[in-house]
């Protein structure tokens, strides 16, 4: 029972790998599978190469950072990372304003590590899959602003 959804699980992830588009390092001009050398700037192409950047969102991440972020790189990134980045969407759009502040907001994909950041960061959170293949969410540091008011929430269900 396990075997069989594991197999499934890592063919789905090399389709995911395999159907992204590539871009030249150097000069970012879209190539084609079969190209080993840029046809703008002759550099020598890479393979599945992990997009890492961090992106400055001062003074607060906002919902617009990750749209815009998602717009500009949508031909780059395989459809896992754009649901991915969706989800960090909807986890921005859930939080007030004073959180995401001082935030860090790490988005880990397939061929992507997206992070958004403003402020001192002292709420981080972070953005993966799953083993189901599903998107998480999860708050790996709280500010004490922060834990007081999940402190609030949690004992009388206000704020």
């Amino acid at each position: 029972l396990f075997f069989p959804r594991l197999l499934k699980f890592i063919s789905f992830r090399l389709s995911e790998i395999s159907s992204a588009t590539m871009h030249c390092t150097n000069c970012g001009i879209q190539a084609r599978h079969g190209d080993y050398y840029c046809d703008w700037c002759g550099a020598q192409l890479r393979r599945r190469e992990i997009l890492t950047t961090e992106v400055n969102c001062s003074p607060c991440i906002h919902h617009t950072d990750i749209a815009e972020f998602l717009y500009s790189y949508q031909d780059r990134l395989p459809y896992t990372d754009q649901r991915l980045l969706r989800e960090a969407l909807t986890l921005v759009v859930g939080e007030s304003e004073w959180v995401m502040e001082n935030a860090q907001l790490i988005v880990y994909g397939t061929l992507a590590k997206v992070t958004f950041y403003s402020g001192d960061r002292t709420n981080k959170y972070v953005v993966h899959l799953t083993a189901e293949n599903r998107p998480a969410q999860v708050v790996e540091h709280r500010g004490w602003r922060l834990k007081l008011r999940d402190g609030f929430k949690t004992a009388w269900g206000w704020l």
